[in-house]
């Protein structure tokens, strides 16, 4: 049996990899040039066989479903099927078999009326009548779900994606940029999902949405604290993570949003968990990758460090496993259920402390883990002569990863995020109205659990040595930050309503509307007391406190330590005493919104106007958000697009919440000749909330979609001015008496940002033929200019910020407010991915090669004289341009009937490009090597 984890049997597939890449090169340089005449011609043979698993449901969306499956566009007015429904249909069939079993008991059939283009006609009522009357085509309701903004099934599960999280699997768009650290070496061994940021807007101004339920984290995203605070737990945007497996589609919402969705200021990302197709099917996997599979590029001037590293944030060695499984049941054509779980798992070896100590009797490596868990069981239920259909969907998805103190013992802690989530949709077409309803529940977490509730920095002595006795001035560290639940309960109920006006023979509205009411309570919770004990102090060399006595007689095991310290020579004990006490705070909020939108067609011209009013009790605002689109077919296959809109974000849990934490704080001093404690003083609060507004986005675009013949598919140009105003940034603010050392951090509106995007997509209309394989292509090009004065809500906005002043930036003055953003800026990217299937071998490549401009890293570099005050000096330091080719070899070869193997071989970086991240006065951080991943599974 081959053993795949030797460098030999790796160094083959890598091979095998690079042997089929002249394929997809070839076949992408033919792209670029157009499809030849036999290649059109291959193309739009209507006697290819497609494979085809769908549901029974409501006969439009089922006809829309199969028309994107087999990859054709089909026009119809979705009112005539209102109410028909559709048998399931499963098997190999022609586009028009597939068509024919749709529409067999009814009385309308498809036509062909163009290359790879459908339109319904109604079927003649005798043999002897003339040719079947045309109906006129209103509506196209079948584009093609692969592009660069809309990712079908295939694509979720075929682009490179080294943890299979959702927003990984989105690289491919052009407005979508990631947080630069993602990649890097350094962190191989870690799981949790991309956070990206959509035309310059912070990850957690995302909305995100599965089967409509919002996933997005509203309680405090923006904290990235691990190691360094005991009261606030870090956080992710995302509050529950799928696997993309778990997905059947995904689509980007980036500009001319319609007024339906709200609650955000960068984008909408809306994907949907698969239903039951077979009647009995499923399918196990379990997939590996480890550093010992990835190369690691790490600075020579830091490598010694990063071998025997004891931080989390250098990894040189770990163990990532994947399992899945997933069983899908559709016992009548009325229902179905699909249950699937998958679990992501990561070891990371590493030092517990810096340096050897042999005189350590503590364990000197510690394996810290990730884990991340998704259960999804959705059930749905669309019975044939009913207007009601409708899905209910339960999702558990819980993560915890274990850490540690570097230099401590007694000091790990697992932070645990994620939650639970049930939800349920109800679709009913009631005449020329179908309302959508949807009520869902979810409680998500962002707590810690640790070893000890405990935390003591003891100087070094025989009786406290496990630290570092070589450093100058030695410490043994001991325990952790101890327990704390922060949970958030949400409830939210949505209303939608659809009907279309037909209006004249030349104006017609589709008007949509209706109410989203969202309920939430947050909870910060200290589950027991915890002491932090702080500022060590030398003992007497006489006396009963030289040996930890009390005026009793009784000793201070706790704070106090007899044993003669290595550097001072005499007993030690901790003269403050910071209390944690058990208890917490709570918060509500209620936030609603209703909008109306009213699409307008007359001729050639579509104008989409829309409204949609939002209120939350956190900010007391009452929002209005105009939301405006006007579009002009100019040509056939030529539409000119503008659009104005505004986007509110919405608030978070933690600006209030923060407000009350620190009271639960007590501290005690003793002087420097007694051990005996003060009384305990409360602190006041370190927080405020100030009267803050909702933060908003402003956006202007312009652009055109063109689908030239000669193109073999569709061009999407776009021009987006986006101004970020009254961001929720934090400030350190003085003369507030009822603050502790009467100063506060206060969450204010001084924040703002300025983006300007170009891009340019292109699809492939139809996959493209040589021989017997299938290839679809997609290319993304982006150019970005964001500037942003702040990086997190969470980050100290200092006083030069907020005053805007000057500084020095390459070497010219400017506004601070002018800088360049810290992050999610590269001036400008290139996308090209491919996906090749060879059906006869049962093989799929997939390549995503993505060239990002270099980028410029700010560094502050001491101050200067302006106009006769100082100024602070900020460089700027560009990094070189980083390329990128990730390749996903899958091949599923039958066994048995329905039957499969899969093997999935993922590579990333395929070249081994050394690409850098950042750089610093000290070393360069750069983007992992290459890097393979292996998937094994049966499918049944």
């Amino acid at each position: 049996m081959m053993n795949l984890t030797t460098p030999h049997t790796l160094l083959r597939l890598t091979q095998l990899s690079l042997a089929l890449q002249p394929l997809c090169y070839g076949l992408t340089a033919l792209a670029s040039l157009g499809p030849t005449t036999a290649w059109a011609q291959a193309a739009s043979l209507p006697s290819d066989r497609h494979t085809v698993q769908l549901p029974a449901g409501q006969l439009a969306a089922t006809l829309a479903r199969y028309a994107a499956d087999v990859g054709v566009i089909l026009a119809f007015d979705a009112q005539l099927l209102a109410g028909r429904q559709s048998p399931a249909l499963s098997g190999q069939f022609t586009v028009a078999e597939g068509f024919a079993r749709l529409l067999e008991a009814t009385p309308y059939r498809v036509e062909r009326v163009a290359d790879q283009r459908y339109r319904l006609v109604q079927r003649p009522s005798s043999s002897a009548e003339k040719e079947p009357a045309m109906l006129e085509p209103v509506v196209v309701t079948a584009p093609l779900l692969r592009t660069p903004g809309k990712l079908d099934q295939q694509m979720l599960q075929l682009l490179p994606a080294a943890n299979g999280d959702l927003t990984s699997q989105l690289r491919i768009n052009p407005n979508i940029q990631f947080d630069e650290a993602q990649l890097s070496s350094a962190t191989g061994g870690e799981i949790s999902p991309a956070e990206i940021s959509i035309h310059g807007a912070k990850p957690y101004q995302n909305e995100m949405l599965v089967d409509g339920l919002s996933i997005a984290n509203d309680l405090d995203p923006g904290n990235k604290i691990v190691t360094t605070n005991p009261e606030y737990i870090p956080g992710q945007a995302q509050a529950l993570a799928y696997d993309s497996s778990q997905l059947c589609n995904a689509r980007v919402l980036d500009s001319n949003v319609p007024a339906e969705y709200g609650r955000f200021t960068g984008g909408v990302v809306e994907a949907e968990l698969c239903r039951a197709r077979k009647k009995l099917g499923g399918s196990v996997s379990i997939g590996y990758t480890s550093s010992a599979w990835s190369e690691q590029i790490i600075d020579p001037k830091r490598q010694s460090a990063f071998e025997q590293s004891s931080d989390a944030d250098n990894q040189p060695r770990y163990r990532k496993w994947t399992y899945k499984a997933n069983v899908e049941a559709r016992p009548s054509e009325d229902w179905g259920v699909v249950v699937s779980a998958v679990r992501r798992e990561s070891e990371i070896p590493l030092k517990r402390f810096s340096t050897d100590n042999s005189s350590n009797v503590v364990s000197q490596e510690v394996t810290q883990t990730r884990r991340m868990d998704a259960l999804a069981i959705k059930a749905d239920w669309s019975p044939k002569d009913s207007p009601h259909s409708g899905d209910i969907t339960f999702s558990y998805a819980p993560s915890e990863n274990g850490y540690f103190i570097a230099d401590g013992k007694d000091s790990d802690y697992q932070i645990r995020s994620g939650g639970v989530a049930l939800s349920g949709r109800l679709v009913s077409e009631l005449g020329d109205v179908t309302l959508n309803q949807q009520l869902s529940l979810m409680q998500n977490e962002q707590s810690r659990r640790s070893d000890a509730d405990y935390y003591r920095a003891w100087r070094w002595s025989t009786a406290k040595n496990w630290g570092d006795a070589s450093k100058s001035n030695p410490s043994s560290i001991e325990g952790a930050w101890g327990d704390v639940d922060q949970t958030l309960r949400t409830v939210n109920y949505k209303l939608g309503a659809s009907f279309d006006l037909a209006g004249d023979s030349a104006l017609s509205h589709k008007i949509g509307t209706g109410i989203d009411i969202k309920h939430q309570t947050a909870e910060y919770l200290r589950l027991s007391t915890t002491r932090y004990w702080l500022t060590a102090s030398n003992l007497p060399t006489s006396g009963a406190m030289a040996s930890c006595q009390y005026a009793d007689g009784s000793v201070d095991t706790e704070g106090c330590s007899a044993t003669a310290t290595q550097t001072q020579g005499r007993g030690q004990y901790f003269r403050r005493l910071i209390t944690y006490q058990a208890g917490g705070a709570e918060m509500e909020a209620l936030s609603s919104a209703a909008y109306i939108d009213d699409q307008m067609r007359w001729r050639d011209w579509q104008l989409r106007l829309g409204l949609r009013a939002d209120h939350d009790t956190l900010t007391r605002d009452f929002n209005l958000a105009p939301r405006s689109s006007l579009t002009w077919e100019a040509a056939p296959g030529l539409s000119l697009n503008a659009g104005a809109n505004r986007y509110y974000g919405r608030s978070l849990l933690a600006y209030a919440l923060q407000d009350q934490i620190h009271t639960l704080q007590y501290t005690q001093t003793r002087p420097s000749n007694s051990l005996v404690w003060s009384s305990p003083v409360q602190s006041k609060t370190t927080n405020r909330l100030s009267d803050i507004d909702s933060p908003y986005d402003d956006e202007a675009t312009v652009g055109f979609s063109w689908e030239p013949d000669w193109a073999g598919g569709l061009f999407d140009v776009r021009l987006t001015r986006r101004d970020g105003k009254e961001q929720i940034v934090k400030r350190l603010v003085t003369g507030q008496s009822e603050c502790a050392s009467s100063q506060c951090y206060m969450y204010t509106n001084q924040g703002s940002s300025q983006t300007r995007d170009f891009t340019l997509s292109w699809s492939s209309r139809t996959p493209w033929r040589l021989g017997n394989s299938r290839t679809s292509f997609w290319l993304a090009f982006n150019k970005s200019d964001v500037k942003s004065n702040y990086s997190s809500y969470a980050d100290t906005y200092s006083s030069d910020k907020a005053a805007d002043e000057i500084i020095q930036y390459d070497g010219k003055f400017i506004r601070y407010s002018d800088m360049p953003a810290d992050n999610y800026n590269r001036p400008w990217t290139l996308r090209l991915g491919a996906i090749t299937s060879l059906p006869a071998y049962s093989l799929s490549i997939s390549n995503l090669l993505r060239i990002r401009d270099g980028y410029q890293q700010m560094l502050q570099d001491g101050s200067t004289t302006y106009q006769g005050r100082t100024v602070d000096v900020w460089r700027k330091t560009t990094l070189p341009r980083s390329l990128t080719l990730d390749t996903v070899i899958a091949w599923n070869p039958r066994i048995s009937g329905d039957q499969r193997a899969q093997v999935k071989l993922s590579i990333e970086n395929l070249t081994n490009r050394k690409n850098m991240l950042s750089v610093s006065d000290s070393y360069a951080t750069y983007e992992r090597g290459r890097t393979f991943t292996l998937e094994l599974g049966y499918q049944f």
